[in-house]
């Protein structure tokens, strides 16, 4: 086999389309320019795509083309069709009709197809369905679209790939892989709760791109993210991360999704596709930063972050923890609902509120001694549904404009202020005085309200954040307020960053972590690591960590960081 990455494995998607009609000598040629700059160790050959299906032979023969140079191959089908498999019924981007017996029949054929040359197939990220037609309507019934499509593509991954695949092939290893749009996963039928037991892997889509100009708008540290959840929901079983060069600005934004990936720790990375990468200028300096990386993620022990629950099926404040994560908050998302034994502080989303038994979890959290941080979104959705059990706080359809902010309080008045900045609209949350503490709030010519609170709950405390319209306005929020935000989420974590936004704080088990910026300009964070210890870059150029002071709790250093650039590094703790 190919020479890889020590640390991870390096794959390319071939579409069908990249190799209908390509003749073996041209093949040849563009996978020289890959692996002049790549270490490529597997190649996913893809039998069918919309109306292009590969012919067993041919597969065969580029199976045989890429072993023979030492790259393992794996399948792939890409489950699209076109308009004369549902004629009078559109549909969104090909998806495919699941009620509709011919397409039910082509799809069972082309997994048979690829499980037959294949010991894995990978299913691409169009394994959905958006299909309304009139027996789609017919057999939901009086259920929802969400559960109607939620469970037909349960039925459709049993009867249509697995049981299918198995009988032709009972080594086959078929692989579903999700896409990076996460919060609307119900909406197309992807079950991540009952389709990862039938299959023997999930992969990841970390393709966030330039969200500005997508129709995905994808948070950038959603790369970072979604890998770890659903680390959480197939524990060993996934695969990797899956990005591309389609929509991507700059090539820092591409080259920012292999980071964030690997800084998640990801076993693989597959490279969508061939055809979008073989003679680009991406090529070079992706062979160039995957060197560094190999060495930096080997030493990156296990990833650590406050504990984002994220239960199966959930929607609500789509993305929010990917926005605080770049303001750098270190996330580890999990659709667990963790124990107070094991996870000190919980982040708690509107999402959230899909579970039915999320206040009885609460409470249980809580009363153990666990911290809680709950979002505007959270409390008003649970309104009437027992969160008045543990705040005076209560969610209103108000909503004021600040322009300034303070945090704390010296008796009456509040400690610290912030200069003015652009109006940012907040909600207003009600709340008793006294019953319930400002932590920070924001102020509009005589008014002030809360944007930070707290409340005790037995052995526990309940934090409330209020979110504002605008997510990606967290970034823009003063430094002052930003850092009493990151200490609070924190607060169990050896590392604190102050400083402004646009940033990303990675943490792992060992004592390493890693600070990413997302700014175009040059900035300057200090980081806040235990007392008595110290800190050695271990990635990273330009003018080193300065050690600023040190009290009876802690050491700080400053950083300065050049734009769109990451540095890495190791404390070391007094004997």
């Amino acid at each position: 086999m190919a020479d890889g990455y020590k640390n991870f494995a390096l794959s390319i998607y071939c579409s069908a389309p990249c190799l209908n009609g390509q003749s073996l000598e041209q093949l040849d040629k563009d996978l020289g320019f890959l692996r002049k700059h790549l270490k490529i160790s597997k190649v996913y050959v893809e039998s069918h795509r919309g109306p292009l299906s590969v012919g067993k032979e041919r597969l065969l023969e580029l199976k045989q083309f890429f072993n023979s140079r030492g790259i393992e191959t794996a399948g792939g089908i890409t489950t699209t069709l076109p308009a004369t498999y549902r004629e009078g019924f559109e549909r969104i981007i090909g998806a495919i009709c699941y009620t509709d017996n011919a397409s039910r029949e082509k799809i069972r054929g082309e997994v048979e197809k690829a499980a037959s040359v294949f010991d894995e197939v990978i299913l691409d990220d169009f394994y959905f369905t958006n299909c309304a037609c009139d027996e789609c309507i017919k057999q939901r019934g009086d259920r929802s679209w969400e559960t109607f499509r939620l469970e037909l593509m349960t039925e459709v991954s049993q009867n249509l790939v697995i049981k299918p695949a198995k009988a032709v092939n009972p080594r086959v290893k078929m692989i579903i892989k999700y896409p990076n749009w996460i919060e609307s996963f119900q909406g197309t039928g992807y079950n991540t709760e009952s389709q990862p037991p039938i299959f023997d892997g999930v992969y990841t889509g970390t393709e966030t791109r330039d969200p500005a100009i997508s129709q995905q708008h994808i948070p950038r540290y959603a790369s970072y993210s979604l890998l770890r959840w659903l680390d959480h929901v197939k524990p060993g079983k996934n695969g990797g991360g899956w990005l591309d060069a389609l929509d991507c600005t700059t090539i820092d934004h591409y080259l920012e999704q292999a980071y964030l990936t690997l800084f998640g720790k990801a076993r693989e990375v597959t490279l969508y596709n061939f055809a979008l990468h073989k003679d680009s200028l991406y090529v070079p300096p992706l062979g160039f930063q995957l060197e560094k990386l190999d060495s930096l993620v080997g030493e990156c022990g296990k990833p650590l972050g406050v504990c984002f629950y994220d239960p199966h099926h959930a929607k609500g404040e789509d993305h929010l923890q990917n926005y605080l994560g770049m303001i750098g908050i270190p996330f580890e998302a999990t659709p667990i609902f963790p124990d107070a034994a094991t996870e000190k502080i919980l982040f708690l989303t509107a999402g959230a509120a899909i579970d039915e038994k999320i206040i009885s979890r609460l409470k249980t959290f809580l009363s153990a001694g666990g911290k809680a941080i709950i979002t505007s979104g959270f409390l008003s959705r649970m309104a009437g549904k027992g969160i008045e059990e543990f705040t005076t706080m209560r969610a209103t359809d108000h909503r004021i404009a600040v322009n300034q902010f303070a945090i704390d309080t010296n008796i009456c008045t509040f400690d610290e202020f912030s200069p003015h900045t652009a109006a940012i609209n907040f909600p207003v949350i009600d709340y008793c005085t006294n019953g319930s503490w400002q932590s920070i709030v924001g102020f509009n010519g005589d008014n002030n309200i809360p944007i930070l609170m707290w409340d005790n709950y037995s052995r526990g405390k309940l934090y409330t954040l209020a979110v504002p319209e605008n997510f990606a306005d967290f970034s823009k929020l003063p430094a002052l307020v930003l850092n009493k935000i990151r200490s609070t989420f924190c607060q169990h974590l050896p590392v604190h960053l102050d400083g402004p936004g646009d940033v990303s704080l990675f943490m792992y088990d060992n004592d390493t972590f890693i600070v990413e910026t997302f700014a175009k300009t040059p900035r300057k964070w200090k980081l806040r690591i235990p007392k008595g210890a110290s800190l050695t870059r271990i990635f990273g150029k330009g003018k080193e960590a300065a050690r600023e002071s040190e009290s009876d709790t802690q050491v700080v250093y400053e950083i300065r960081m050049p734009p769109l650039t990451f540095q890495a590094f190791k404390i070391s703790r007094s004997a």
